[in-house]
């Protein structure tokens, strides 16, 4: 397998001119020099079965500047865009509007690169197209003279099919490895030939010399000495930010909330499970406005419900706080943290508005799983870690912090017994799917105009045969 450590056999720290003359003759600015660098020439490749995992630890590396690009929507109706942002030290950004042709969706730059696997004949065995997502899980720097830390995302797409804006980029003398999330392929054992080079495309788009848009890696296929193919490397959570105690209030000022944003329902189907049809689907809840969404709850006399309270930020200090509802901790299979008992509620309501059915999902423990406009003015790139890693809690815990920070939303797919909703005896016909953020109207936010979200969904078929139909919202369909 490819070494982590990133090894560049030329002076790491080196800017290429001429792909920096080729960036600015295309924007007027000298933006950054993308080039492919190698972490090690010869690599070993373990193979079980018939299938070996290839990484050949190839590199792109933004080197001069960072690459940086915004990716959006103005509306649920307009199409995606992406603008190149080019930032020079002493001089403001400057934005270059690309062709909408490179977006593979949300996922990165379509078919950025090619993988080419030649046998020890010459002969082609294996080629693959390579989307980049410049948001890479597990970016490195390239020498000791880059930055220390790299600002960006660790994804690029969401879960959820709702996503408005994002930022993806490569930090200055950092580099993403695009194969590095997993290609398995069926080869023999034997030496093989590795090559990844930048499509011509981008070539042209970047300024890229011939020179830096190719590189290959020597592989040699050994028989794997263990029972399965070896899974990316995941970062680990970084710990919860800390604060000193702060005063209790009673009108948190706007600048300080959160506006918690409720998304339409997606992720929805009809499954048979022990002689009962049930309505599954997925939902999130994300923050907007003005800060995080920061609920941490306290053991009181040794209580199995802790106290809640909402915390306030500004200029990354915490101001103040409000009691908030409760949290309590829920030991059923797949859950085993703390929840906050009023972060969000969902209901299928008749065609005429009326309550057919509630869920019995009223707990959550919040965090950020999804970005979903990452181009707000104070929304976090980077938070300390996203999941449920870190910050649910044990039974035995006093105290529980949930964050969730701007620009982020918080995924749960309804599928569990007892949540989805239970169809068995519901008529045919025409219903809404209601997710609500915010219920009982405890937490403080901007406002509460958009805590309700809809979704149309037709239920058809007899008991132990029912289907649904979703149609598409804003001409989103994630159901298709």
């Amino acid at each position: 397998m490819a070494a982590v450590g990133l090894v560049i056999a030329t002076a790491a720290g080196a800017v290429s001119a001429t792909a920096a003359q080729g960036t600015a003759g295309q924007t007027g600015s000298a933006g950054p020099a993308i080039k492919l660098v190698v972490a090690q020439h010869n690599i070993t490749a373990p193979r079980f079965g018939n299938q070996v995992f290839v990484d050949p630890g190839i590199w792109v590396a933004s080197l001069g500047a960072p690459l940086q690009f915004d990716v959006g929507r103005t509306s649920y109706t307009s199409p995606i865009t992406i603008t190149q942002v080019i930032s020079q030290p002493g001089l403001p950004p400057e934005m270059r509007p690309l062709p909408a042709s490179v977006l593979d969706g949300w996922n990165g730059l379509k078919n950025f690169a090619s993988l080419t696997i030649k046998n020890k004949a010459g002969r082609v065995v294996a080629a693959t197209r390579l989307t980049l997502c410049p948001n890479s899980f597990d970016p490195e720097r390239t020498s000791p003279d880059s930055p220390s830390t790299s600002p960006y995302p660790q994804q690029c797409a969401a879960i959820d099919p709702f996503q408005i804006g994002m930022v993806w980029g490569i930090e200055r003398g950092w580099a993403v490895d695009p194969a590095q999330a997993g290609l398995t392929y069926r080869l023999a054992l034997g030496t093989y030939h590795v090559t990844e080079s930048i499509t011509p495309v981008y070539a042209r788009l970047f300024g890229i010399p011939a020179a830096d848009a190719t590189a290959t890696v020597v592989m040699t296929v050994v028989k794997g000495n263990a029972c399965c193919l070896a899974a990316p490397r995941r970062p680990q959570p970084a710990a919860l930010p800390s604060h000193p105690a702060v005063p209790a209030m009673t009108n948190p000022p706007e600048s300080a909330l959160p506006d918690l944003v409720a998304l339409p329902a997606w992720g929805i189907e009809t499954e048979h499970v022990s002689g009962r049809d049930l309505l599954s689907f997925a939902a999130t809840v994300w923050v907007g406005g003005n800060g995080p969404l920061d609920v941490q709850g306290f053991r009181v006399n040794s209580s199995p419900v802790m106290a809640a309270y909402q915390y306030f930020w500004q200029d990354g200090q915490v101001i103040g706080r409000v009691r908030a509802g409760t949290m309590g901790f829920d030991s059923q299979p797949g859950h085993n943290h703390w929840h906050f008992q009023q972060f969000a509620a969902y209901r299928l309501l008749g065609q005429s508005g009326k309550l057919a059915l509630r869920s019995q999902k009223t707990g959550f423990c919040i965090a950020p799983t999804d970005p979903v406009d990452l181009l707000l003015p104070n929304a976090v790139w980077q938070p300390s870690f996203v999941g449920l890693s870190g910050q649910c809690g044990s039974p035995t815990a006093l105290w529980v912090r949930e964050m969730m920070p701007v620009g982020w939303g918080d995924t749960y797919i309804q599928s569990l017994a007892g949540q989805a909703f239970d169809i068995t005896s519901l008529p045919n016909g025409t219903y809404y799917i209601e997710v609500i953020a915010n219920p009982g109207h405890v937490l403080h936010e901007t406002t509460a105009a958009n805590d309700m979200a809809l979704r149309k969904v037709i239920i058809s078929g007899t008991r132990g045969h029912r289907h649904v139909k979703a149609p598409p919202w804003n001409g989103i369909d994630p159901e298709r």
